[in-house]
C-alpha cells in the first residue's frame, strides 16, 4: 500500500515538474553549434535519468566485486574446514570399563 501511495506521489510531482517548466530552452556548443528549441524539462529529466543510470552500473560494479570476493571466501572456508576435520583424529565412543559394566547391573532377585 505504501509503494502505491508513494509511486501516486511521485507521478502528481513529475507532472507538476514538467507543466512548470515548459520554457522552450536552446543548448549552445562550441564553435556556433545550437540545438533545437526543446522544453527545459526534458534537459532536467533527461540529465536525472542519466545520474541514475551511472549511478546504478558503478554501485552493480562494486556489488559485483564483493559477491566474487565472498564466493571465493566461502570457497576457501570449506576447504579450510574440510583441512581441518582431516587432521584432527577421528573420536570413538569409548567403552566402559568393567566396573561401570558389573555396576549396571541389576541383581536379579
Amino acid at each position: 500500500m505504501t509503494k502505491i501511495i508513494l509511486a501516486i506521489f511521485l507521478v502528481i510531482v513529475g507532472a507538476t515538474f514538467c507543466a512548470l517548466n515548459r520554457q522552450e530552452i536552446t543548448l549552445r556548443y562550441f564553435f556556433g553549434w545550437n540545438t533545437v528549441p526543446f522544453p527545459l524539462f526534458l534537459l532536467i529529466l533527461a540529465s536525472l535519468v542519466a545520474g541514475g543510470l551511472v549511478g546504478f552500473l558503478v554501485g552493480w560494479r562494486e556489488r559485483w566485486k564483493l559477491r566474487s570476493k565472498g564466493r571465493d571466501l566461502g570457497e576457501r572456508l570449506k576447504a579450510l574446514k574440510n583441512e581441518i576435520e582431516s587432521l584432527l583424529p577421528k573420536e570413538e565412543s569409548p567403552e566402559p570399563s568393567p566396573q561401570a559394566r558389573e555396576g549396571s547391573k541389576t541383581p536379579i532377585s
